[in-house]
């Protein structure tokens, strides 16, 4: 590796800190999202987040027309670090599921990934950074960020799809009124950014920071909030 790509590297790294998640907002609720392609309903999906003991469990049930199903459960601590991922479904007609858990700095089970070549399935078992998110945490704790004009975190995100951390940037880029089947609301634009596809979102402006719209660059599919718990 050159000297500016280790120079960049570890800038990046030292940039990254923990999500700044305030347990307090972590409020039991439950979301439905009407799923759009090319701007056509073609699917739902259904969040909830209910107290498990100590922490947390997130559970997440998604399908679009013949195409995608999927059902995950991620466990949190009491804080919002996930303990454990389990999902399962088909996309393209192609089983997929995931069946992970984080100890300390590592995270280890087994993954069947879905790819254009068809299923690919490993083990998983490597080191995490400190404050590391499971990429399928992250709308679970969307509401529970100090949302303002201007706001930003760079934090490292993990994907058991690829088995690989990267470091993700989570910005406020504007407010808008989002227009969604629950109605009408004054919203924060976010953007990720740092994988391999961008990703929007829209978050309501007031609290509870319900999740309005999520939206990925170059697909023709959106997810918006049709009822949920705070509105």
């Amino acid at each position: 590796m050159s000297l500016p790509s280790l120079v960049a590297l570890a800038a990046a790294l030292a940039a990254q800190t923990p999500l700044p998640v305030d347990a307090k907002e972590l409020v039991p609720h439950r979301d439905s999202l009407v799923v759009l392609v090319s701007g056509q309903p073609r699917g739902a999906s259904v969040t909830s987040l209910a107290k498990s003991g100590a922490g947390f469990s997130y559970h997440e049930q998604t399908a679009i027309g013949t195409f995608m199903e999927q059902t995950t459960t991620v466990q949190l601590s009491p804080v919002g670090a996930a303990k454990s991922v389990s999902q399962s479904g088909m996309a393209r007609g192609i089983p997929g599921s995931i069946e992970i858990s984080y100890a300390g700095d590592r995270v280890s089970g087994k993954v069947q990934a879905v790819t254009v070549d068809g299923p690919n399935a490993f083990s998983v078992d490597t080191t995490v950074p400190a404050g590391v998110v499971d990429d399928n945490s992250l709308q679970a704790l969307l509401p529970a960020l100090p949302w303002a004009e201007g706001a930003g975190w760079v934090f490292p995100m993990y994907s058991a799809g690829t088995n690989s951390v990267t470091t993700m940037t989570l910005r406020v880029v504007g407010i808008q009124t989002a227009m969604v089947p629950a109605g009408a609301f004054e919203a924060y634009r976010a953007e990720l950014t740092g994988g391999n596809t961008d990703v929007a979102f829209l978050i309501l402006k007031r609290k509870p920071h319900t999740v309005l719209m999520i939206e990925t660059t170059g697909a023709p599919i959106r997810f918006e909030l049709a009822s949920g718990g705070g509105l």
